[in-house]
């Protein structure tokens, strides 16, 4: 090869290799390589457009001269004008045809083709997180069981004893984040959820009950003031998760051995409306970490502080927000940092017909959020 070819040579190996290797790369190259074919389709279209025009511009005012030549007609003239503007109107809509047609052909090819790539990529990324999570899962469970077995020896040193209860306790940690994974994995996937009347009350008694031995053991006071008879239309299984994700966040993030509480509430606010509201009087949310709160693993400043939001995974929130839009719900949250945070979740009740089958005051530096699916 001769050197003035090498840089060359170089350039493409380097293109080629970005092709074959980086995603992106090739997701915007199939972009371009569509718009670029769209663009000569366009122009095709415009020449022929253009050429068709002429021709049969020239051959009706051939035949509108000898037409006034024999009829000898003073209409001849303007049926002339109106035959020449039939063909450039008839030309005008041949081409926005063809050219609607093309963008729509196109627009599918991209949608299809050019991103086939990154959607290959994203449905290997879940199959990863789901074949890893289950793996994991099950020398987790031998780990803590045999660690479990091992503090029953009563002759166990103490020391030894708190490290194990230590390891206990990341081991339900790491439990709870491969369970979220799991759960926010099947969520994202196209399923449909069966949706059935639910009294969300007794759900959240339930999770209340649950969470006495946390709250108890951060000296969290948990307030029930949940209404009778508050039946939803949902997935039982989803809001069971929905209400004890926010109820562990609110206990975890409430300082401990602070006197705090964390009220739990679920009443009607119409007749298609569910309300659930857990409120908290824990360390609240800053401004800017309050907009990110749904984004998966993201975890605020403040909640890497020592003793809270321990055992939390960052996936929590984001969990209750899917669910939240396959219920097609609303989402309100309130903050002010140092003193609470208040979620409040408008859920459809189960007499709500259109969706059987769905697929405080303001205080000073209160920072708040919604999102609405309904």
């Amino acid at each position: 090869m001769p050197p003035y070819l090498k840089p060359y040579a170089a350039l493409v190996t380097d293109l080629t290799d970005k092709y074959r290797f980086n995603l992106f790369y090739k997701t915007a190259t199939h972009v371009v390589a569509l718009q670029v074919a769209l663009a000569l389709m366009s122009i095709i279209v415009v020449a022929w457009s253009i050429q068709y025009a002429q021709e049969r511009t020239i051959e009706t005012v051939g035949e509108g001269i000898v037409a006034g030549i024999f009829a000898d007609s003073p209409a001849s003239t303007q049926s002339l004008s109106e035959a020449v503007a039939r063909v450039s109107d008839e030309t005008y809509l041949y081409s926005s045809i063809i050219v609607l047609f093309l963008n729509i052909l196109f627009g599918i090819l991209i949608a299809r083709y050019a991103l086939w790539p990154t959607r290959n990529s994203l449905q290997f990324q879940k199959r990863f997180i789901g074949n890893i999570a289950h793996e994991i899962r099950t020398p987790l469970a031998i780990i803590k069981t045999n660690t479990e077995v091992a503090l029953f020896d009563p002759k166990l040193p103490e020391s030894v004893r708190e490290t194990f209860d230590d390891t206990i306790l990341e081991l339900d940690r790491i439990s709870e984040t491969i369970n979220n994974l799991l759960s926010f994995d099947t969520l994202t996937r196209p399923r449909r959820m069966q949706f059935e009347a639910t009294d969300l009350g007794d759900i959240a008694r339930t999770a209340l009950v649950r969470h006495e031995a946390l709250a108890k053991s951060r000296e969290v006071h948990l307030i029930d003031e949940i209404a009778e008879d508050c039946f939803v239309c949902g997935n039982s299984v989803a809001l069971e998760q929905v209400v004890t994700n926010l109820v562990k966040n609110a206990v975890n993030y409430t300082p401990k051995g602070k006197n705090g509480s964390v009220t739990v509430r679920v009443e009607k606010e119409s007749a298609h409306k569910i309300i659930l509201s857990v409120k908290d009087t824990g360390i609240g949310i800053d401004q800017k970490d309050l907009f990110h709160i749904f984004e998966p693993f993201y975890r605020g400043d403040t909640s890497r502080a020592r003793g809270i939001g321990t055992g939390t995974s960052g996936l929590g929130l984001a969990i209750v927000n899917e669910i939240v839009r396959l219920h097609k719900g609303a989402i309100n949250i309130r903050s002010t940092p140092g003193v609470g945070t208040e979620i409040r979740i408008s859920l459809p009740s189960a007499t709500d017909k259109n969706l059987e089958d769905p697929f405080g005051e303001d205080g000073k530096g209160t920072n708040e959020v919604s999102v609405d699916f309904s």
